[in-house]
């Protein structure tokens, strides 16, 4: 797939519309579980050999052993740089977006053995989607017709370039089912406008330096090795460049924003008494008269007369 991301897809029947995972599954593993394998490509810029050893992240024991920890650990990068990301969505979406992300907390018993299933569940769905759309796969050697050609290329290219298309259309349209249909919670600090800049611009230089080198080096390997090749040969090289200074940037700032203090807003039942609440009018003395309330100042008895002489 040329974008990992659209993988997330395959997994979305087993995610509730609130974001939680249906039965005892973790839609957090279930997400990080279907990039797992992919990752070793992301590396491949500073880490020799990552490329090769995408072939066992995508092999069934890879599926059971590396991915599965390959998604813990993108699930401890995740609630690292979860709320920092959430500060940069507008505001008037961050309530909504707030309580899709944030997890419900709900345990079963058997939540170890849950998250080995819910990660090792994602990442069958990436090797299995993948078969069917990369050379040298079972899913090819099952049906043969895909590597057919057609309009000078195989016909599992164009089913893997569709299936990522829909895939981020689906996830698109999943993400704004969710979010208009959640209850605003609190949204917790956000940067400053000054600050939002700042990131937005940490991040797409990461992303935008990234993926520059990784399609230069490309562009060196294949003219040194005397191969041919199609522009839209280019954009695996261009995502997983630009997927790894992504990550960086976002990484960075969220150790930044960890970092600095924020200030929290006053809650109104701690707001000062204002003027209007001290005004005399309102029945009490100015503060820091020392006079005690109008309300609780014994009342002068006026002597009138009333039937049988009584005060």
């Amino acid at each position: 797939m040329p974008f990992t991301i659209s993988h997330a897809a395959a997994v979305l029947p087993f995610v509730r519309r609130d974001g939680s995972g249906r039965g005892p599954l973790v839609p957090a593993l279930l997400v990080a579980g279907s990039f797992a394998p992919d990752l070793t490509y992301y590396a491949a810029g500073v880490l020799p050999g990552a490329m090769g050893f995408g072939s066992f992240t995508h092999s069934f024991t890879g599926v059971f052993t590396v991915d599965v920890g390959l998604a813990l650990a993108l699930v401890a990068l995740w609630g690292l740089i979860r709320e920092p990301v959430l500060g940069l969505v507008p505001g008037r979406l961050r309530g909504r977006v707030g309580a899709v992300l944030r997890p419900s907390r709900r345990r079963t018993g058997w939540w170890p053995l849950w998250w080995y299933v819910s990660a090792a569940l994602g990442a069958t769905t990436h090797v299995v989607w993948d078969a069917f759309t990369h050379p040298d796969r079972w899913g090819l050697r099952l049906f043969p017709v895909l590597g057919e050609t057609f309009a000078g290329s195989p016909l599992y290219w164009y089913v893997q370039y569709a299936g990522s298309a829909a895939a981020l259309a689906v996830l698109a349209a999943f993400a704004w089912w969710t979010v208009r249909g959640a209850a605003p919670v609190e949204p917790g600090p956000a940067p400053s406008p000054g600050e939002r800049w700042l990131a937005w611009t940490l991040i797409t230089g990461c992303a935008c330096v990234a993926g520059t080198l990784r399609v230069a080096n490309w562009l060196s390997y294949v003219d040194g090795a005397g191969l041919t090749w199609q522009p839209w040969e280019i954009i695996p090289a261009l995502c997983f460049g630009a997927g790894a200074g992504l990550g960086v940037g976002v990484l960075l700032y969220a150790l930044v924003s960890h970092g600095r203090p924020h200030r929290r807003a006053q809650s109104p039942q701690a707001a000062p008494t204002t003027a209007a609440n001290s005004s005399p009018a309102l029945g009490r003395e100015p503060a820091g008269s020392g006079a005690e309330p109008r309300s609780f100042q014994p009342r002068r008895r006026l002597r009138r007369g009333v039937r049988g002489g009584a005060p």
